[in-house]
């Protein structure tokens, strides 16, 4: 099954374009809200190692943010899983992270889960529900 290529390349497509130079603000610029300063510092570095190619050390960056309730890192993470960037790419850990993100209030989250979930198998939705509720048990657990 194949995922229309158009629908986060708006989105990638952003990340991508931005200069790698270090800034300050790129928690404020990728719409991000609610984390303590440090993490603020930790979102910015992901998203300079993204943006420079470093997908190993931006997708390790996103997944600690993600696992405190970040949900901008949590779209981040849906992002890397739909496009196999750093990762290999995940349909049901793709709608997981998207899912997380979405239940946060996160806008875009939202609409690339629907796109997603439209073009999943009920079995392939049902696998990463699955997922999400085994990942947030154990999150709660290791809180």
């Amino acid at each position: 099954m194949s995922v229309n290529p158009g629908i986060i390349e708006k989105d990638i497509g952003q990340l991508l374009k931005l200069p790698v130079a270090p800034r300050d603000d790129w928690y404020e610029v990728m719409g991000g809200a609610g984390l303590k300063d440090i993490d603020r510092k930790r979102f910015n570095t992901a998203v300079e190692s993204f943006a420079g190619g470093s997908y190993e050390s931006a997708f390790k960056r996103f997944s600690r943010l993600s696992a405190k309730g970040s949900a901008i890192s949590q779209y981040h993470l849906g992002l890397m899983y739909l496009k196999g960037l750093g990762v290999l790419q995940d349909f049901c850990r793709a709608h997981l992270w998207l899912n997380m993100a979405s239940s946060r209030g996160h806008k875009k989250a939202r609409v690339q889960l629907e796109k997603l979930t439209n073009r999943m198998s009920a079995q392939q939705v049902a696998d990463a529900q699955k997922l999400a509720r085994a990942w947030a048990a154990q999150n709660r657990k290791s809180r």
